[in-house]
């Protein structure tokens, strides 16, 4: 009995400590357990990238010549107040021009000419009042502007003037812009009695083409006193160095009145030999489409241009030779004194 009860107590002690402890786990062999991830190597430093040669050599020297290029043609435009650019020109303008013009013989005339762009508020430059003297005058070149004056004065018939001295009030929008064209809107009346609507769209746009900065538009006007008419043009300015610069400008317009175009071709060659002073030498044909009338004028123009004041006030000596086919190609000498002064947000000095 002794010996069956002290068995008896070893197996209770045997079975009260394993039931105390854990029961073992067997282990995994080794060759199944997944192997630690090797620690990846930090990624090397990237180099910067290299432009390509087309870069390098050309696409870099086009775009330091275009932006050279544009910047030409807009220090001129603004300096020359061109009417054409001044029409299309951003922030509100006002533009007083006084001209005084001596032709042979003693005879002497004086006119003033007003023209203004004037923002409207709250519209971003989108909405614009624009008065104007002339209504085919806000888009015509300076060569055309000189030439429609002395033939008015002179009473010789040239296919560029349109005798139209009248002031007009309208209201200018800018569309859009789709595809780096430029397209506005405008609508008015003429100052006065009998009151004589009309309707402009106007589409331009600039580019850059090797060296020389290109602008081409389109100008379709209806005004119910004449009808409709369409002006085309296209003007390429060249800078040759940082003195001379040549400019080609070829124009048509289309009128309902006449039913034929009258065309106008004109070069001109810039030197600016300061800050203040330009000197323009222009060449200028200007013809009807129908050659059964004898109308062809050609001119030949020295504008010389001083800034006496600032970047607003401004002083213009142009003597001029026309060659009228109505008068024979006998040439009719003129001389122009003009004195412009500019007001507006830009003329401001800070």
């Amino acid at each position: 009995m002794r010996r069956a009860a002290f068995i008896f107590g070893v197996f209770a002690v045997a079975a009260s400590v394993a039931a105390g402890q854990p029961n073992p786990v067997p282990e995994e062999p080794a060759q199944d357990r997944p192997a630690p991830e090797p620690e990846k190597p930090p990624a090397p430093a990237q180099e910067p990238r290299r432009a390509p040669r087309s870069e390098i050599f050309l696409d870099r020297p086009h775009k330091f010549l275009s932006r050279r290029v544009e910047d030409y043609a807009r220090k001129l435009d603004d300096f020359l107040s061109d009417p054409n650019r001044a029409y299309d020109s951003t922030g509100s303008t006002l533009q007083i021009r006084g001209y005084v013009t001596f032709f042979e013989g003693g005879h002497t005339e004086g006119k003033a000419d007003v023209r203004a762009n004037v923002s409207l508020p709250n519209t971003e430059d989108r909405l614009k009042l624009i008065v104007q003297r002339g209504l085919e005058a806000g888009t015509q070149t300076a060569a055309e502007r000189d030439i429609r004056n002395v033939v008015e004065s002179t009473q010789a018939a040239a296919p560029a003037a349109v005798q139209d001295n009248n002031y007009y009030l309208g209201l200018k929008a800018l569309l859009a812009e789709v595809f780096s064209v430029t397209l506005s809107a405008e609508g008015g009346a003429k100052f006065g009695q009998p009151v004589d609507p009309y309707i402009r769209l106007r589409a331009f746009r600039d580019f850059v083409l090797s060296q020389w900065a290109i602008r081409v538009s389109e100008t379709p006007l209806w005004k119910r006193s004449e009808g409709s008419s369409a002006a085309s043009e296209i003007a390429m300015l060249r800078p040759i160095n940082d003195e001379w610069q040549l400019r080609l400008t070829t124009k048509a317009t289309w009128r309902s009145t006449t039913n034929y175009f009258d065309l106008a071709q004109i070069g001109s060659l810039y030197f600016t030999p300061g800050r203040r002073t330009v000197y323009t030498f222009e060449l200028g044909a200007f013809a009807p489409s129908d050659r059964s009338l004898n109308q062809s004028v050609y001119s030949v123009t020295l504008r010389a241009r001083r800034q006496l004041y600032q970047d607003w006030l401004y002083l213009e000596v142009t003597p001029q030779v026309l060659y009228p086919e109505t008068n024979g190609f006998r040439p009719a000498n003129s001389l122009m004194l003009h004195i412009e002064t500019l007001f507006g947000d830009r003329y401001l000095q800070p």
